[in-house]
């Protein structure tokens, strides 16, 4: 009779499968920054729902043992999702007690101490979101902040200010900012110019409203800044384009996010007239071409354009005469049910084979877009037009996650689906990813149980 011999696994082994374990992608610094030019609602709405199914699992870790609590617990709130004001009091609870010491080990780093990120989404008034501001001040090194409250009353104001005053405590650390306020308020905007000028290492910046009305970034972030994203670009101070003595400054800003939703084009024209010259990529959501006509203008130095339009059949030939760039970012923001709205997009790509000889690499960036190509109506033509049609082009083709498209195509083949070809036939539209594959791999993957992968390798 053989006795099986249990060997113990190094703390630092499973300190890595917890990592794989709990892991997010694109959602914590570094990798946020691959992302960047996307931040913003859309991609909140896929990676929110991946954060939490990623807790459920941490909290799983830290139940199943003390030696795995040990290990674990700096995990659980390395990204914190608030998207229920009910939870507000609980978390702040937990957070303050580890802060004085309650549940810790002595000598141990609190739990706010390994917080990265904080995701906070609240619809209208909440009973404890003053606690909010105690949560950020137990958070001394966030990286990532996204805050998402709307639908506010006008004696609601006050909090909002509270919440940004907060988050100058985590000023030194922060390298995200995602603030998605319907805030107007002249003196919650100015808290929020002063916060923004405490940043000193801030990288990504999105505001729903620009914060300074005359048009120029703080000297104080210019240094660190590299992509900005705002919905309205209000410009109401020193409207003169150019002449803004720039040129002598440390500035990193390369990359900008236009949102023509309320087609702000005076403002963003003083804005590009200042900072184009210093940009290599712009994104146009719901692009026109006076915007482009500005872009080829204002921004010699642009290499990588993404546009998002209304659906592929926009990309008219005055739309597709675009500056030497290299790369080209397309994605729809709308539907398109019929065969000839997806034949507009691989008519344009061959009006570009000959029109832009600069372009190396053209990418379908939404994966709905993808996942339309791969479906039973749109399969074959795609995988035609990408054999004969754009066979000798000089650009590659590729997905939304850099894999060539032509390859994908033929790998995943039409979906036969019944049910899915059902509910394509029906709606007219075909269900997909709303994002990358990876954010929906680590939605939809079922880990090992815990307890299996102790059996497995052994007690630590």
């Amino acid at each position: 009779m053989t006795t099986r011999l249990r060997v113990g696994v190094p703390p630092e082994v499973w300190d890595h499968i917890f990592e794989i374990a709990t892991h997010v992608p694109y959602t914590l610094v570094p990798e946020i920054f691959e992302k960047s030019a996307l931040i913003g609602d859309d991609y909140n709405e896929l990676c929110r729902p991946a954060l939490k199914t990623a807790f459920a699992t941490k909290r799983n870790l830290v139940l199943v043992c003390k030696q795995w609590w040990h290990l674990a617990i700096r995990y659980l709130y390395r990204a914190i999702l608030i998207n229920n004001p009910r939870k507000i009091l609980s978390i702040c609870s937990t957070l303050q007690n580890y802060a004085n010491g309650m549940g810790a080990v002595p000598g141990a780093k609190p739990l706010g101490w390994w917080a990265e990120r904080l995701d906070v989404v609240i619809r209208g008034a909440a009973a404890d979101e003053e606690r909010l501001v105690d949560v950020i001040m137990c958070l001394p090194n966030l990286a990532v902040v996204s805050l998402d409250i709307r639908e506010r009353r006008s004696k609601d104001e006050l909090i909002l200010r509270y919440i940004l005053n907060a988050s100058r405590h985590a000023a030194s650390s922060l390298r995200v900012l995602d603030w998605s306020m319907e805030s107007s308020d002249p003196a919650t905007l100015l808290i929020e110019r002063q916060l923004v000028a405490e940043l000193s290492r801030l990288c990504i910046l999105r505001s729903r409203y620009m914060p300074w009305t005359d048009g120029f970034i703080p000297q104080s972030i210019l240094s660190s800044l590299t992509t900005f994203a705002v919905k309205r670009m209000l410009i109401t101070e020193g409207g003169i384009p150019g002449g803004s003595g720039l040129e002598d400054r440390q500035i990193s800003l390369r990359e900008v996010v236009i949102d023509m939703t309320y087609d702000d084009f005076e403002s963003w024209s003083i804005f590009m007239g200042r900072y184009g010259i210093f940009l290599t990529s712009v994104h146009l959501t719901y692009c026109g071409n006076r915007y482009l006509v500005m872009i080829k203008q204002s921004c010699p130095n642009i290499r990588r354009l993404t546009l998002s339009v209304i659906n592929f059949s926009c990309l008219t030939h005055d739309m597709l005469s675009l500056p030497p760039i290299e790369y080209l970012g397309l994605n729809t923001l709308g539907v398109y049910p019929t065969w000839m709205e997806s034949e507009s997009l691989f008519s344009a790509l061959a009006t570009l084979t000959d029109t832009l000889p600069t372009l190396r690499v053209v990418q379908l960036t939404n994966p709905v877009d993808v996942a339309r190509l791969s479906t039973i109506h749109y399969y074959e033509m795609a995988v035609r037009a990408l054999e004969k049609d754009l066979a000798q082009c000089a650009f590659r083709i590729e997905d939304h996650d850099g894999n060539l498209l032509l390859e994908r195509l033929e790998a995943v083949g039409y979906n036969l689906t019944p049910s899915r070809n059902t509910e394509t036939q029906n709606s007219g539209t075909d269900t997909g990813p709303r994002w990358g594959d990876a954010i929906l791999y680590h939605q939809r993957i079922e880990l090992l149980s815990l307890n299996a992968i102790r059996m497995r390798y052994g007690g630590i």
